[in-house]
């Protein structure tokens, strides 16, 4: 059977598949070699290959594989062996000394591929506040990992293997930026410098209590940025005026007053947004304070109580990463390891847009909204392998389109085969309060089919 009826076949069962793999091999592959060179400062490219490694523990990230150990002996693997030409442990030693600033430079070339594909999808970025980009930072730990390294196993306490602090764009929804850092004590706030290394003019910038910083609030002002961030407790400005009503959003009302903060001769006048809760937060907060220095012209309170509501959205990004991608492994005790794998996890989750770009295109907005990311997810790993088996890099090379405008053509034909409506959610009815249980002596039991049978007289 030719490469071409087997393709056919996919796109007729498995077009989810068949999509993710082009959007996939579009953003990697030999580009990969060259975000290397551009960005390493020790490692090389010499035997094993950049892209070759990175490949490889994609595989492992999407779930066709589920360690590198596994990677290495098992048929997923052996399609590298021969790219590789190198042992187990040479291979370990190129991931476990993968540096930083390549692991986010592959996050950064993601999402720039990504929004390339965007573009000749004729996805419409969202405008979340006009006039303004918008990003949310956020921090993840990783999870903690086995003891395998001699200088833990003596340790009572869980080994960290680092954090990572991702930025995401609210007009594409993708992650275009990556902070690592090795030490898992560091505070996430230890990366500000970067932060607005990498802000241009009127960017908005939408964070946590963790990020507020007095310095960083003033050095993003005076980079004509601008910040949706909530108060610290620590951060004790000076309050102005009287404190006003301004208006009602689901969460609560809202008010407003200014405040001014200062650091040394430094000093800023900015807006303080007080949500007072309908529900409390999880740590019992009954109100929260946001600072913004967005003008009021721009963006009213409630409007600005709303921007930090969006900030979930990096949060949901996150739990996509843990629920439908294997962004951490216990196994991966080094840390340049650890942060490479949930980079490469950022770095699947750049697909995610441009495959819902393509369903969009092609299918009712609200139809592609109702579908289940689970289900999904679990549709495009089960017949991943099987297609990578069948159609080798080789055949699909030659089957699919190299440019971005033919893959965008390509992804919106196979995407006519989706039938979104199978994948929607489940939506589950109110809960019901639990039956009063009859008490009963201790040890005894009941027979389920005498309980069926009084249940067929009383009908």
């Amino acid at each position: 059977m030719s490469g071409k009826s087997i393709m056919d076949r996919f796109i007729q069962k498995n077009p989810l598949t068949v999509m993710t793999r082009c959007i996939a091999q579009t953003l990697m592959g030999e580009k990969l070699d060259q975000v290397f060179e551009l960005n390493r400062s020790q490692q090389y490219n010499d035997t094993i290959k950049f892209s070759t490694a990175a490949i490889s523990m994609a595989e492992i990230v999407l779930g066709t594989v589920d360690n590198r150990n596994q990677a290495y002996r098992n048929q997923a693997y052996r399609k590298y062996k021969d790219e590789l030409r190198t042992s187990a442990v040479a291979y370990y030693g190129k991931l476990n000394r993968t540096e930083p600033e390549i692991s986010e430079a592959v996050v950064r070339y993601s999402a720039e591929q990504a929004a390339a594909l965007l573009a000749h999808l004729d996805f419409q970025p969202w405008d979340v506040l006009p006039g303004y980009r918008c990003f949310s930072l956020d921090g993840n730990h990783l999870q903690k990992t086995q003891k395998r390294l001699t200088e833990t196993r003596g340790l009572c306490a869980a080994p960290l293997p680092g954090t990572v602090v991702g930025r995401f764009d609210h007009q594409t929804g993708l992650f275009d930026q990556a902070y690592l850092l090795e030490d898992a004590h560091a505070q996430e706030s230890t990366v500000l410098d970067r932060v607005l290394d990498d802000l241009l003019t009127n960017d908005l910038v939408i964070a946590d209590r963790h990020f507020c910083s007095v310095r960083f609030l003033l050095k993003l002002a005076a980079h004509f940025g601008f910040f949706v961030i909530r108060q610290q407790g620590r951060l004790k400005g000076k309050l102005l005026g009287k404190r006003q009503r301004v208006g009602k959003i689901d969460s609560g009302i809202v008010d407003e007053q200014a405040m001014e903060i200062s650091e040394g001769d430094q000093t800023l006048v900015v807006r303080r947004v007080t949500v007072q809760l309908v529900e409390p937060t999880r740590d019992g907060d009954t109100e929260i304070h946001v600072l913004s220095n967005v003008p009021a012209d721009d963006a009213d309170g409630c409007v600005l109580a709303q921007l930090y509501r969006d900030r979930w959205e990096i949060e949901n990004a996150f739990y996509v990463l843990t629920m439908t991608l294997n962004c951490e492994a216990p196994a991966n005790c080094y840390p340049r390891c650890a942060l490479f794998q949930f980079c490469l996890a950022m770095f699947a989750y750049n697909c995610r847009p441009v495959l819902l770009a393509a369903l969009y295109a092609e299918h009712e907005q609200d139809a592609v909204e109702a579908m289940s990311q689970y289900q999904v997810a679990l549709d495009i790993v089960s017949p991943m392998e099987g297609l990578l088996t069948a159609i080798p890099d080789e055949e699909w090379i030659a089957l699919t389109p190299r440019r971005a405008d033919g893959v965008a053509r390509f992804l919106r034909v196979v995407s006519r085969h989706v039938d979104v409506r199978s994948y929607r959610k489940s939506v589950r009815g109110p809960k019901k309060p639990p039956p009063k249980r009859k008490r009963c002596k201790a040890g005894t039991h009941v027979s389920t089919h005498r309980l069926l049978e009084n249940r067929k007289q009383r009908c």
